[in-house]
């Protein structure tokens, strides 16, 4: 992969304004009929039976939904024989939604779903197929994987077979708010290394009015379960630790490496007094809110984050992206995740949703530009659009650190089972290593039955 030269200067953009982000809270099922002709342009008319009719399912995501909505808009006025109906669906009940439909046979023909998922659910049960080259205008399998940078097709691919194209790959860093580290006496330029140098400097950024809690010095998110898998799944990296062994018949989960993890968060509440649970946001739309807003200092981030803060946020102008803190600083490690768009297994049009997909997958820079997604072609690090990318060379180079996380069966109900330990221990008090066991023995009963 190739790294920008250097980090492009902070570049103000007009961004969705917080209207329009409430507004995408809310499910809202778009059908996009017969298009309008782009000026110009003369096409056969098509009456209603010539079409072909793309069901698509995303996330709730409000700058992705906007550029979603621009390309079935555009993709249509290019190829009337084919309508696209997107529909969005919130995101604490995304996950679920999804698979229900698709496990009954009621699902859309194009779906956008995390690696995680795919590896572990919707690609061994034959929920999805493999990407048809010809139809998303390659060649051949080989001919596409070049396209994009090394391990790109990672979390879309099982058995050496290809069941996605990418639509964000992302990265974990480090989010800090360079006005409260220079209120607080800190240099922006010195952030953390480690996570008990963020303990200590969380204690320095904490502010307090009276006994009132105004602004916490670091926390995680309390989301829904995917979130709590990529965050405790970024310290089970940096720790060695895992959710399930490596066999996939036991669960790992309460081990000294994973509970080492645990202890990292645990410890940030409880022992160094930076963090608290019940402060933060719960609304999954606009994960960084507490961070937009100023009321944490300091957060995981991924790149897509920025594209969340507008002009009108309390954070505007006073952010810096830094490396991940790490557990051993000299053996570095980030999480990599990504988002595939992939087509239903039973869809009756598969050859026109892979046409869309790959539609879709054809302008990273527009997705760059609007987004802050990173789709990872070859050159997606030197497109002229690399400069609206806020902090480029700190993402790229995190990337090379990059591994994915592990996955493994029945990983909803394993994921459901560490959100609730995770829980236990962080909200109640409990020691990491009994939320731990008690975890890993319902986690052991799934993998048994």
């Amino acid at each position: 992969m190739t790294l920008p030269a250097s980090n492009p200067p902070t570049v103000s953009r007009s961004r969705l304004s917080r209207r329009r982000l409430a507004q995408g809270m809310a499910a809202a099922p778009l059908a996009f009929g017969a298009a309008s002709l782009l000026p110009g342009r003369s096409l056969r008319p098509v009456v209603a039976q010539d079409k072909k009719r793309v069901t698509f399912w995303s996330h709730t995501h409000p700058p992705m939904v906007e550029q979603n909505e621009a390309m079935v808009t555009s993709f249509m006025e290019e190829n009337p024989g084919i309508e696209i109906a997107y529909e969005i669906i919130p995101n604490m009940s995304f996950a679920e939604k999804m698979l229900a439909s698709m496990s009954t046979g009621t699902g859309p023909d194009l779906i956008n779903m995390d690696d995680n998922q795919m590896r572990s659910i919707y690609i061994p049960n034959g929920l999805v197929a493999e990407v048809d080259p010809a139809s998303a205008g390659y060649g051949s399998v080989e001919e596409m994987q070049a396209a994009y940078i090394g391990g790109a097709f990672e979390g879309a691919t099982v058995d050496g077979k290809v069941y996605g194209l990418p639509s964000e790959f992302n990265v974990t860093a480090f989010a800090i708010n360079t006005e409260a580290f220079e209120q607080a006496g800190l240099d922006p330029n010195s952030p953390p290394k480690t996570w008990e140098e963020v303990g200590t400097m969380g204690q320095e950024l904490v502010q307090r009015e009276g006994e009132t809690l105004t602004r916490l010095g670091f926390d995680f998110l309390y989301l829904h379960a995917g979130w709590y898998h990529n965050q405790l799944g970024t310290l089970l990296l940096q720790t060695g630790g895992r959710w399930v062994a490596e066999d996939g018949t036991t669960a790992a989960i309460n081990s000294p490496e994973s509970v080492a993890a645990l202890q990292i968060w645990y410890d940030m509440v409880y022992k160094y007094k930076i963090a608290d649970p019940n402060f933060s946001s719960r609304e999954a739309t606009v994960p960084y809110q507490d961070f937009i807003d100023g009321k944490v200092a300091m957060t995981l981030m991924n790149p897509w984050g920025l594209g969340l803060i507008t002009e009108e946020s309390a954070v505007y102008g006073k952010v810096a992206i830094v490396p991940l803190p790490q557990v051993d600083p000299a053996k570095p490690v980030a999480p990599l995740y990504a988002y595939y768009w992939a087509v239903n297994a039973l869809s009756e049009v598969k050859p026109e949703a892979f046409t869309f997909a790959s539609y879709l997958a054809s302008d990273p820079g527009a997705w760059l530009e609007n987004v802050d997604f990173i789709q990872p072609k070859t050159d997606w690090a030197s497109l002229p659009e690399i400069s609206t990318l806020e902090f480029s060379d700190v993402w790229a180079e995190q990337m090379t650190k990059g591994k994915f996380l592990p996955v493994n069966d029945n990983s909803q109900e394993v994921d459901n089972i560490v959100k609730s330990a995770i829980e236990n221990s962080i909200l109640n008090d409990v020691p990491p290593q009994e939320a731990l066991d008690l975890a890993a023995e319902e986690i052991n009963a799934v993998l048994a039955g």
